[in-house]
Order: structure tokens, then C-alpha cells, then sequence
């Protein structure tokens, strides 16, 4: 620290120590001192010192003597602070209003810390140590247990204002605004026509009863403009709601600044995120603050699929507008939230422009976590993330409030069957939906071989594919007819056969020309033109020899994780998750797994399919707890979801399904999601893998070359070494064929002693080769 900061502290210790919030220690060891570091930072737009002690020091996991904060559990001491949106509503109202602030004078030092835990706010300076008596900046809980206090007072403040108000003539029947508090900050707004002086003197007398003091410079009133410089974008996101967005790669550089605090360069996405609070706030014209809520309405309904996005606006029965999209290629492999955000996207590009003037748009989606991401404005997923800026940048240039809201798949089909391209269903069921499509590509004689991508040129085909379309109310662009679409011609076979060696020269893999073959033929099958050019051998032949050129290799395999690394995996998940709630679940989730040869995508199906949920119903315990059923409602070998009963034992090691299963369905109601995150967040596949990797990096195990498979493979390995026969795994992991003996892995050494006994066992031996068996041969 610097002299001046050393200078600061002396006095800022013996003022405290005279005024006896800060006692001197003699014998720390006695006393079972807890010491932390102590430090000066500035305070914000001031040339004042501030003193905070560094209650999160040491930070680094597995330490000897972890930090005083690293105790607090952050669910218990959450808060959700109070918004500025009752004042704006009554500014409305009241044109003319006049404002007023108030800030508490040494808030946390009001707070006096309890006995038992004060030998926890140690501190040790110049070689005296000292114990804090209140509570203290940087601490976990200090802005909780202050806000109890504040919320107190805040009650208190609007009981006398109200006491007042009602004092007031008729014809003023509301002069004051609610009073809201944001920890030690207090704000309102009274009517111009009233005594404004009146809140203010209300919270004064309120604060001075339980022994606070407001601030002489930092109280205000009487006034129409109200200005407070913050460190924090946070709270221009109010005015500009869609920022948040844009305030999430700041974020991880001040934490990796935190972390690591070195000099460190800007990063081209922190420069990138800079830059658009810049330009916004230069260029913005601010028209959401205090403007009157848009009272017109829109709806959208979105889905996507892995090839295809759809959307529509308006009802289903009397859409106004409709999107159908395929998915580029480079986006089909990536994850379901990406290409369901897409759909938002897109729809909102092409339906936005239809509107005049604010919109209040309600957007009707089947995905939690797309619906959790736009409340929020930010998403895990960075590939997401990009796709969700794009969208609060759209709405904020043209004016939209977005309203996201969850849709179960029943009442989303039109934008499903959109999304999967299923016209022909389209056309019997939601012929107004029909009627509003408009294919690319109106020349339909000349359009090229059939693709899942549109061709760059025309060439040969007959077949006017619809590779993306899109439709609104306005006649503008010309529209292929019903009576045209369902005379579409078929696909001849040297038409496929001219696509397949095209694919070999785009460099495309086996696998993918299979795949896209078996796509093409499905949509023949959807708008009823035949198939028979599919079922050819010459077609055959041709894919064979693709085969044979390209090559189609096995894709790596996955490692199985046994029993003995499932136990290493329970023991590394108190330092990997923090949270009690969280370490329950994840733990209850890899014992089930293991014991029931699931896949990843069983346990977390119900963050994007809701009818695919586990539930705390999904759960009974047998009356002598031996065991527990699962009934699992949706599996890879259900196609038909006729449901699965699983059980899982109970064993007397760390890693017993049952117990762990008892741990967390305990008092929760039936209905609820067997897994879930602290918080009420989804226990989607991303978060399993991301901690499973987590886990086994703890545990000194690269982790790529492990997935969610790996505990199906791994009990289906380590039943096999423990010498169970085939039939009974196939069984137990519910296969209907011998595929999963490519699940059971060997080791290199039994493989060898196999090799051993079959070739090298009898090496003497003589074999008769003139018997008429061998001749036979």
C-alpha cells in the first residue's frame, strides 16, 4: 500500500477503536482470531478512501484455511433490489413531479455483528490485531443483513408518508409516490402541488427513531432532475432494458482482471462490448424512458429443428405472416438453444418491419432456457449469446419490448410443422398459413438438383424444391399455388446420382450424403410424390462406391466411467460445486446414471422437451428402502414413449442411488423436476457435461475423451467385468440388439491374454492336416 493508504488506515482504526467499533485483541490465539487482509480502495467519483476487508482471501480452492466468505451460501443471502418503475409510473401520472433522494450516513456501521461470529472480522495492521464490531465492506452477508434494517425503515417511512397522505385534500387523493430503497439509498416523488418537504421529513424521523442519520450531502428534494454518475452500466439498463445483454463479456474481463491482477489487455469482445455502450449512449434517443407503454400487441410463435427454423405471426388459425427457413449447414450441429434463438431472430427481421411505431411483442417459445435467456438478456451458450445480442440490438432500433413466454409443443404445431417443412400437413390443417408462403426460386422448370442447400447454379432438375420461404399478407411477391405445389414432379434417379457425385467433390462425408438422401426422400413423402428413384440399385451402387472413395470411419469412442471413477467423481464434487442444493443434484444425477445406464440426454431431456421430464414422481422408494423405481417417460430405445421402469438398488458405498435420490425428492411436491438448479434454473445437458468435465479434471483425467455416454458404456464395461452375461446387460441397458457390446471395453491386457489362450496355449502341438475335414477347407 502506499503511504497515503497506510496514513488512512492509522487514522481510520483509531477512530473506530475510540468510538469502540473496532476492539484492540491482545491474545488473537485465545480469542480464535480469524484474520483477514485489510486494504484501502477509492471511492467511486470521490477523492475519498474507503477501508474493505478482503473476507474472500484465500481464494484458491482446496486450501487449508478457507475464507470467511466461502462459508456464506449465496442463496441465503440473495436480494432483489427494488426498481425505479413505481416512481417512473407515478412521473407519468403526475406531470410536474418533484424528486427527492436520501442516502444513509455509515450504513454498514449501524449493524452490529454478534458475538459469537465478531472473532470471524479479524484484522491485523502495523503488528496489533483488532476484531470488527459491525459489519464490514466486503463481506458475503453485509449487504443482506443491512438490507433487513433498511427494509425496516423503509416500512416505517411509508407508514408515516401514508399516516400523512391521508391527511391530504379529495382532489389530491395520491400526492406522493412509494417510497424505494436500494440498500442505503432512498428515492421518491411527490405531486407539485403538495409539500414536497414531507417524505423527506417522514424518513428522517423514521431513521432517527432507529438510530440512522441521513446524509446532509447527499440528500436532495425539490427537484426535477436527479443525476448520480454510477460505476455500474447496470443501471442504465433500466432505461436501456435491452443492455443487459451487452454487459455480459464485461463481466467475465472484470472477473478475469479479478482473478489475475495484472496489467491485461482489452479483449477485441470487451473492446467490442465497449464500443456499443458508446455508440448507444452518444446516439440513442432515449425514447423509452417515460414514454407510455405501446397498448399494440403482437404475437410470434417460434420453433426450430436441426435443419429448419419456422415462425408465424399472429394465431394459428389466422396467421398474418409466416417464415419456414433451412438452417445453414455450419449452424446444424450446434446445440438446440442456438438454432430456437435463431428462429427469434429471424422472425422478428422479417415481421418487425410490418409494425409503425413502439411494440410490445409477446414471443411464444417451447424452450426454457430461450425464454430464461431473454428475460435475462444473456445465455451461458456464447454461440447463443451472439444470437441474443442481435436481438436486443434489432429491438432496441426499432423500438420493441420483448415479452418471451413458454408454450408446451401442443400449442405450438404450426410453428413446429413450419419448422420440420411439412407442407402438405400445413396445407390440409392451416390453409390461411398455406396460402401466405411464397418459395424462392419462382422458376420452378429451371430450378437446380434437389439439395438441402440451394444451389449456386441451375442445373437439371424439374423439381421446384422450396429450400427457404417466407410469407406475408402483402401480394407483393409472387407465391407458387396450391395446385401447383401438389403437382410437384419427382426426382429421377440420374438427377440423385448427379447430386451424390456432386457431394463428392464439395468434400462432404458418407455419412452426410446418407443422412441428406434420407432427408430428401422423407420430403418427397410429405408432399406425396413418389419414391421409387430413392430405392435404385444403380443409386445403391453409386453411395457404395462414394463409400468406398471417401471412406466412412467410426467416430472416436468414448471412455467408460466405471465404478471406482464414479467414486472419485462423488468425492471431487464438494470443490467443484459450492452450492449444497447443486452438489445433491449432480451427485444424484451421475448415481443414477451409472446404476441405470443412461444417457446424458435421459436425465436432461425435460429442459427441452417437457413431456420427456423426470419428476419427483418419477420417483418411489420401496417400504424397506432397498430399492427405488424410476419410471423414466422418454428414452433412444422408446421411440414411442411408452415409458421405462428402472431400478437402482440400495448399496452401502458413497455412490448408492437411493440414498442420493431420497436426499433430494425429500419435501419437494410430485410434480416439481427431478433435477433442477439452485435457483429454479434447468438442468440442461450443457450444465451435466460442463460440471462432469469439471469433475474429472479435479481428479487429474483429461476430460475429452469422456461424454455423457460414458456412463451407460461404463456400467455396461464394468458388469461385463464382473463376469455378467450378455443377455442380462442387454436387459439392464434396454437393448433390443447386440449393439452394445461395442459399448464393453477390454483392456489392452485381457485382450491380450485372449490372444494368448486361443493361439499360443498348446504350442506342441500337431495338427493332421490330411484328415478330410482340412482337404474340405
Amino acid at each position: 500500500m502506499s503511504s497515503l493508504d497506510l496514513e488512512h488506515l492509522r487514522r481510520e482504526i483509531s477512530s473506530r477503536v475510540s468510538e469502540g467499533r473496532l476492539r484492540p485483541v491482545v491474545s488473537p490465539d485465545a480469542a480464535q482470531l480469524v484474520c483477514s487482509p485489510v486494504g484501502v480502495v477509492p471511492k467511486p467519483h470521490s477523492n475519498k478512501l474507503r477501508t474493505i476487508y478482503h473476507l474472500s482471501h484465500p481464494r484458491l480452492p482446496g486450501t487449508r484455511l478457507p475464507s470467511v466468505n466461502s462459508h456464506i451460501d449465496t442463496a441465503l443471502v440473495a436480494i432483489k433490489y427494488d426498481t425505479l418503475d413505481a416512481i417512473m409510473d407515478y412521473i407519468r401520472e403526475h406531470p410536474g413531479a418533484l424528486l427527492w433522494k436520501a442516502d444513509l450516513e455509515d450504513a454498514f456501521r449501524h449493524v452490529v455483528v454478534a458475538k459469537s461470529d465478531a472473532r470471524l472480522m479479524g484484522i491485523q495492521f502495523e503488528g496489533a490485531f483488532y476484531q470488527e464490531c459491525t459489519l464490514a465492506f466486503g463481506g458475503r452477508s453485509s449487504p443482506f443483513l443491512f438490507n433487513l434494517f433498511a427494509e425496516f425503515l423503509h416500512w416505517l417511512a411509508a407508514f408515516a408518508q401514508q399516516s400523512i397522505s391521508a391527511l391530504q385534500p379529495p382532489s389530491n387523493p395520491q400526492p406522493y409516490s412509494a417510497i424505494t430503497h436500494y440498500l442505503d439509498d432512498f428515492f421518491g416523488a411527490a405531486d407539485a402541488g403538495t409539500n414536497t418537504n414531507i417524505p423527506i421529513a417522514a424518513l428522517s424521523l423514521a431513521a432517527s427513531a432507529l438510530g440512522f442519520r441521513l446524509s446532509r450531502k447527499k440528500t436532495v428534494w425539490n427537484t426535477t432532475r436527479l443525476e448520480k454518475i454510477a460505476r455500474l452500466l447496470q443501471f442504465v439498463t433500466r432505461v436501456v432494458p435491452q443492455g443487459r445483454t451487452f454487459l455480459h463479456r464485461l463481466y467475465d474481463a472484470v472477473k478475469a482482471r479479478y482473478k489475475t491482477p495484472l496489467e491485461r489487455r482489452i479483449s477485441s469482445a470487451t473492446r467490442t462490448e465497449l464500443s456499443w455502450w458508446v455508440n448507444t449512449l452518444s446516439s440513442w434517443d432515449g425514447v423509452s424512458l417515460l414514454q407510455p407503454s405501446p397498448l399494440l400487441i403482437e404475437h410470434i410463435w417460434t420453433d426450430a429443428s436441426k435443419r429448419s427454423i419456422g415462425a408465424h405471426l399472429g394465431t394459428m388459425r389466422q396467421p398474418i405472416a409466416v417464415l419456414s427457413q433451412e438452417v445453414s449447414r455450419w449452424h446444424r450441429n450446434k446445440d438446440i438453444r442456438f438454432l430456437e434463438a435463431l428462429a427469434v431472430l429471424e422472425a422478428l427481421r422479417l415481421f418487425s418491419p410490418l409494425w409503425s411505431g413502439p411494440r410490445w411483442v409477446v414471443v411464444h417459445v417451447d424452450n426454457e432456457n430461450i425464454k430464461h435467456g431473454l428475460r435475462k438478456g444473456s445465455i451461458r451458450d456464447p454461440a447463443t449469446q451472439t444470437i441474443l445480442r442481435a436481438i436486443f440490438t434489432l429491438c432496441l432500433q426499432r423500438h420493441i419490448d420483448l415479452l418471451p413466454l413458454r408454450v408446451s409443443s401442443e400449442e405450438n404445431i404450426l410453428a413446429d410443422t413450419l419448422s420440420h417443412r411439412r407442407f402438405h400437413f400445413i396445407e390440409q390443417h392451416y390453409p390461411t398459413a398455406f396460402s401466405l408462403i411464397k418459395f424462392k426460386g419462382a422458376k420452378a422448370a429451371e430450378s437446380g438438383a434437389p439439395s438441402c442447400q440451394p444451389p449456386s447454379k441451375p442445373q437439371h432438375a424439374s423439381l421446384p424444391w422450396p429450400t427457404s420461404f417466407s410469407g406475408t399478407a402483402s401480394p407483393s411477391t409472387p407465391a407458387l399455388a396450391p395446385e401447383q405445389y401438389a403437382q410437384i414432379s419427382s426426382t429421377t434417379e440420374s438427377q440423385l446420382i448427379k447430386w451424390v457425385a456432386n457431394q463428392h467433390t464439395k468434400g462432404n462425408s458418407y455419412s452426410t450424403v446418407r443422412r441428406d438422401l434420407a432427408v430428401l426422400k422423407s420430403w418427397h413423402i410429405d408432399i406425396g410424390a413418389p419414391t421409387p428413384a430413392f430405392n435404385t440399385e444403380r443409386l445403391a451402387r453409386v453411395v457404395w462406391g462414394f463409400k468406398r472413395v471417401a471412406g466412412d470411419p467410426l467416430p472416436t469412442a468414448k471412455l467408460p466411467i466405471t465404478l471406482p471413477l464414479l467414486r472419485k467423481l462423488v468425492r471431487a464434487l464438494p470443490s467443484i460445486c459450492t452450492s449444497p442444493h447443486d452438489r445433491h443434484m449432480f451427485r444424484a444425477a451421475f448415481c443414477l446414471a451409472f446404476a441405470c445406464f443412461l444417457r446424458a440426454g435421459e436425465l436432461t431431456g425435460g429442459a427441452e422437451d417437457p413431456s420427456a421430464q423426470l419428476t419427483v414422481g418419477s420417483v418411489s422408494f420401496a417400504t424397506d428402502h432397498s430399492h427405488a423405481t424410476i419410471t423414466l417417460p422418454a428414452s433412444k430405445t422408446d421411440p414411442f414413449r411408452r415409458g421405462a421402469k428402472l431400478t437402482a438398488p440400495a448399496v452401502r458405498t458413497s455412490t448408492c442411488t437411493v440414498s442420493a435420490l431420497e436426499v433430494i425428492c425429500a419435501g419437494r411436491p410430485t410434480g416439481a423436476p427431478l433435477f433442477t438448479l439452485e435457483g429454479g434454473l434447468p438442468f440442461s445437458q450443457e450444465v451435466f457435461t460442463r460440471t462432469l468435465r469439471q469433475c474429472l479434471r479435479a481428479c487429474d483425467i483429461s476430460p475429452a475423451d469422456y461424454s455423457g455416454h460414458s456412463f451407460c458404456r461404463g456400467a455396461a464395461t464394468w458388469a461385463a467385468a464382473n463376469g455378467v452375461d450378455d443377455d442380462t446387460i442387454r436387459g439392464l441397458g434396454r437393448w433390443k440388439s447386440d449393439c452394445f457390446q461395442r459399448y464393453i471395453d477390454k483392456s489392452a491386457s485381457d485382450r491380450a491374454a485372449t490372444t494368448a489362450r486361443a493361439l499360443y496355449s498348446h504350442p506342441h502341438h500337431a495338427l493332421d492336416l490330411s484328415t478330410p475335414a482340412w482337404r474340405d477347407i
